[in-house]
């Protein structure tokens, strides 16, 4: 399957490409949903092979987080993020990972990531690549499937609670089963957030819905009384 992007993301994806080498960086995330699903962005986000040195030492001028193996910028109108294959593993506070790897291969980048729709790689040739084997399909079929375990995954980071709701919302799409059941199950775990951060994901939600994220989500009752935007 192809893509084609919007030509206000090409030189920038271009230049990207360029830089690193067509071999060893991937555009992937919610760029590659939100222009399958024809809507406009300007963040691309990029998985790289490359290690994180080399990757800042072509950027030399971008913000740099050694951690997490990340560059990021602004190239025009659109906000870059690269960042080198990595493992997470030992999530020790409810929302960082205690250990990162970086790694060589997509296969083993792919799994630290949240939701199937958001597990989408573009490679050099424009060609998607769908790791999970039902990303395509659950955008197809508008459905929000979490990546492995689910209980697991949202003990790891209850975070992504915040996010599933925002992006049923935001996309107008459905839970898929097993991670509608642990939504509900780990939906508790949202104590445990900052609640700056739990702010932080209502506002980037459509603000006719942010009120039913709040009720279906009882944050009040988690964190207190909780404002929309």
């Amino acid at each position: 399957m192809k893509i084609a992007l919007n030509e206000a993301l090409l030189p920038t994806y271009q230049l990207i490409i360029d830089t690193l080498g067509k071999d060893n960086v991937y555009l992937v995330g919610g760029v590659v949903r939100d222009t399958l699903l024809k809507k406009e962005t300007h963040d691309l986000d990029f998985a790289c092979s490359l290690s994180p040195e080399e990757i800042h030492a072509a950027f030399k001028d971008s913000l740099y987080f050694a951690k997490y193996g990340t560059v990021s910028f602004k190239d025009g109108k659109n906000h870059v993020t690269i960042a080198a294959f990595r493992k997470e593993s030992d999530y020790k506070d409810y929302r960082h990972p205690g250990k990162v790897t970086f790694v060589k291969s997509l296969e083993e980048d792919f799994k630290r990531r949240d939701f199937t729709i958001n597990c989408l790689y573009v490679d050099g040739n424009f060609d998607v690549i769908d790791p999970t084997n039902r990303g395509i399909e659950d955008l197809t079929n508008h459905t929000i499937c979490i990546i492995g375990n689910p209980e697991q995954r949202l003990l790891e980071d209850p975070l992504r609670i915040l996010r599933a709701c925002r992006f049923k919302y935001e996309l107008d799409f459905k839970y898929e089963e097993e991670t509608r059941r642990a939504l509900i199950k780990q939906e508790h775990l949202i104590s445990l957030l900052n609640k700056q951060k739990i702010m932080e994901e209502i506002h980037k939600c459509p603000k006719i819905y942010q009120e039913k994220m709040i009720e279906e989500l009882h944050l009040e009752q988690y964190c207190g009384i909780i404002e929309p935007r």
